[in-house]
């Protein structure tokens, strides 16, 4: 067995590069970036070609970087692009880990760098005519947004793509018609009524595996043994572990694939500070176990986390003026009458969120993402109309997403010291408040647009086009109605005024963190001049998190140690809906799509897993058919009354909240779903919250929802584990979390079948959370339609 440790103290500038390539134990000799940083640095994902590195990203551990080097211990040239100084990097990392090393003086950082998994692809259709029109559509195209045509000039149409790793769902549009690809039968259900073809880019070869215990201290006579970690994984495999953002052990595997690491000295005089552990060969990588130490020893108990340790959230998403009135004084409503009343003020406001607050923490929600809180219009804009119905409305501001201002509160939510005392009151029930910041667009009586009228992208296109709704066309330019400028968010005096005033919030309140709407219509140096502000400034810990629809490859774009924390995983939600609100689940889709969520995100990712949001159908009204996923679901909610259909809506709201709970990220409730409301599109899917007056089943999965978030709060698996999805039998999915020495396991039957289970050992099998029902054996099944979780793991059981 291998046991490599490195003091921090001790290095000369070549120590990691020798020892890399030799994996033998060295000292070394030089001082910590910063005994302050404790957010590991997010790993940087190599593109197949270049990647370029901004140093500003690093700024606030490290303000002036000096020099960078490659793995090998290569001096990286550094070059000024604009204002910023970049480093490009063309070399792929040896083996599916390296790392990159910026120097600022005698203090140093090593970065995570990973290899790129993208690999040429062809794709050829030879059933169809050469003259047919073929364009490629997919998950790797953001679907419709972004076709790709395939070249049908040799006699069959034939597309070169460079795709990563996984598997990749897709369709053929032929001649204009959206179909499955006819060569290749093996497909998934696409939640729509339709199919999806399936494509595999490389190997399906699951993240080599890694398990790590922590091995106290013990003294025997004299001799003190230190503590440390011990792994296992593959036989004569790479490993390399982190303390907060330097490289303090790395080695080889012995034959059986032991590993030993110490804890660096350091470790023990931070209150907070983190570990992290891969193991790799040339070919495959394991996920990451991610480690957090309070003053040097792992932390082991949950209880042992605050607000700040972001992995421990669990969100709750409220619509303000939809949530509750808790001040009639405030209460107006636009008078126009083209304004149908659910398109208008409800009256919801911070007394209303400040008398729930008992309610949100008796939930075990720890974090509120409220919607924008900044003054809105007073008149009647936009228009809703269908050639199908007589039913029209104008809207209101009552969303807040239509700033004539940029800081300060909407009257008719409350004043900046309600504001104020209601995030005291937050954070005196030891939880965190996220304000929606829009930044991407303002309304045409913002100021910024009254007094700078050049400062907005172009409504028209060149050939006199409107430049509207043109979400992936004109990503960076489309207006979201003629009403509300896209700001021309390139230009310095743009970014640098909506950049101020997001950080006046950070300044003027104790806010923990933004979500940030539009992520995707905005460019990346707006991104990294807010993150340097908010850093520079910031009283604490400010959590970024950002919404964009698109491909996974677009989101995690905006992710990176200069721009945003997490984004929202809508890909995830999608597949989710597809499989759990079909007749039968198909649980290979979603597993495809979890598993390609870790490669891309990371295993300890902190990205925001949605129940539902404020711009999609309620999903209990798709789960028990109330509403066909292929059918207009705004125009529903306008022209029909929406309600429950029977149970089923319930058990599937039950299996959602199950997987969310158990998965890695940040679940995120919206407002309802804990009871699981029922509505069309918007905005019938931001009906008044009902906090009394619930049926039995919606007591049922409120009381559900209670226990499983409940369980995932008291278990460091669940927040911190490595995660694998099987289905462990037909309509069977199971989730393990693996932290330490804990270990958690999920079963979720989508089917209407019960499952037997038993131990190998033969003793009870007593689930966390859940129920069972006894068989006529003796034993024990996961019910039909049920979840479960468990401390031990459970065996299915085949019935004679």
């Amino acid at each position: 067995m291998n046991r490599t440790y490195i003091p921090l103290k001790s290095h000369a500038a070549a120590w990691l590069f020798a020892a890399l390539s030799s994996a033998l134990w060295i000292g070394c000799t030089s001082e910590p970036a910063s005994q302050s940083v404790v957010r590991p640095l997010t790993p940087i994902q190599m593109n197949a070609d270049t990647t370029i590195l901004y140093l500003s990203d690093f700024a606030s551990i490290l303000p002036v970087i000096d020099s960078v080097k490659w793995e090998n211990g290569t001096l990286l040239p550094i070059t000024e692009e604009g204002e910023e100084r970049v480093v490009r990097m063309t070399e792929q990392p040896r083996r599916q880990i390296g790392f990159l090393q910026l120097w600022s003086g005698g203090a140093h950082a090593e970065v995570p760098v990973f290899k790129t998994t993208k690999e040429p692809v062809e794709l050829l259709l030879t059933s169809y005519q050469p003259h047919a029109s073929v364009q490629v559509i997919g998950s790797f195209t953001n679907w419709q947004a972004n076709p790709i045509q395939m070249n049908g000039s040799q006699g069959y149409h034939k597309v070169d793509l460079m795709l990563d790793k996984g598997t990749h769902l897709y369709q053929l549009v032929i001649d204009g018609e959206e179909q499955p690809d006819p060569s290749h039968l093996n497909r998934v259900p696409n939640g729509f009524g339709g199919f999806n073809s399936i494509l595999q880019v490389g190997s399906d070869e699951p993240p080599l595996p890694m398990n790590v215990e922590y091995i106290p201290s013990v003294s025997t006579g004299n001799v003190q043994q230190a503590a440390g970690f011990l792994g296992r994984t593959a036989p004569n495999a790479h490993f390399y572990a982190w303390w907060n953002n330097e490289i303090y052990g790395f080695g080889r595997t012995d034959s059986t694939g032991l590993f030993s690491l110490g804890i660096p000295a350091a470790a023990y005089a931070e209150e907070r500070s983190f570990v992290r552990i891969w193991t790799s060969t040339k070919s495959n990588k394991s996920q990451s176990q991610l480690i957090p130490l309070q003053a040097g020893e792992p932390i082991t108990q949950t209880s042992q986390l605050n607000r700040h340790d972001w992995h421990a959230m669990v969100m709750y998403f409220l619509m303000v003026d939809r949530f509750k009135n808790g001040d009639a004084t405030n209460d107006w409503a636009c008078e126009d009458p083209g304004i149908r009343p659910e398109a208008n003020h409800y009256g919801g406001d911070f007394a209303g969120i400040a008398s729930s607050l008992d309610y949100i923490q008796d939930l075990g929600a720890n974090t509120i993402w409220v919607s924008p809180i900044s003054p809105n219009p007073d008149g009647a804009w936009g228009y809703w109309s269908d050639p199908n119905t007589d039913v029209t409305s104008k809207f209101s501001g009552y969303h807040g997403y239509w700033p004539i201002a940029s800081t300060g509160t909407d009257r008719r939510f409350g004043t900046m010291e309600e504001f104020n005392a209601l995030v005291e009151a937050i954070h005196e029930r030891d939880q965190n408040i996220l304000v929606d910041y829009v930044a991407n667009h303002v309304h045409e009586e913002h100021p910024v647009y009254q007094e700078h009228p050049d400062w907005v992208t172009n409504l028209y296109l060149p050939d006199g086009s409107l430049n509207t709704q043109l979400w992936d066309e004109q990503r960076l330019t489309t207006w979201f109605d003629t009403f509300m400028p896209t700001l021309d968010l390139e230009r310095p005096e743009v970014y640098q005024t909506m950049t101020d005033s997001a950080v006046w919030w950070v300044e003027n309140t104790y806010i923990d963190g933004f979500r940030h709407d539009a992520t995707k219509h905005i460019p990346e140096v707006f991104w990294r001049t807010l993150t340097q502000k908010v850093r520079s400034t910031q009283q604490q810990p400010i959590f970024q998190i950002g919404e964009t629809y698109g491909a996974p490859e677009l989101i995690r774009s905006y992710l990176s140690n200069g721009m945003l924390d997490a984004q929202f995983d809508f890909n995830l939600y999608d597949a989710l809906v597809a499989a759990f609100t079909a007749e039968t689940a198909n649980l290979s889709a979603l597993i495809a799509v979890a598993n390609q969520s870790l490669d891309t995100y990371g295993a300890h990712h902190l990205m925001g897993n949605i129940t539902g949001n404020q711009d999609r159908p309620r999903f209990t009204s798709l789960a028990d058919g109330a509403l066909d996923p292929s059918e207009n679901t705004k125009f529903a909610g306008w022209t029909r009354e929406i309600e429950h259909q029977g149970n089923i809506g319930y058990r599937k709201m039950s299996w959602l909240m199950a997987f969310l709970m158990s998965s890695p990220g940040i679940p995120c409730i919206y407002y309802g779903d804990e009871i699981a409301d029922v509505g069309g599109n918007d905005p019938d899917n931001r009906r008044m919250m009902r906090f009394d007056g619930w049926n039995e089943q919606e007591t049922w999965i409120h009381e559900w929802t209670q226990k499983w978030i409940a369980m995932r709060k008291s278990r460091m698996s669940m927040l911190y584990g490595q995660t694998s999805y099987t289905e462990l039998a037909p309509g069977l999915l199971a989730i393990h979390r693996s932290y330490l020495s804990e270990n958690t396991w999920v079963l979720i039957n989508t089917t209407g079948q019960p499952y037997d289970l038993a131990l190998d050992t033969g003793e009870p099998l007593q689930p966390l959370v859940g129920t069972l029902v006894p068989t006529y054996s003796g034993g024990f099944a996961i019910k039909a339609w049920g979840a479960a979780a468990f401390d031990v793991r459970p065996s299915v059981r085949n019935r004679k």
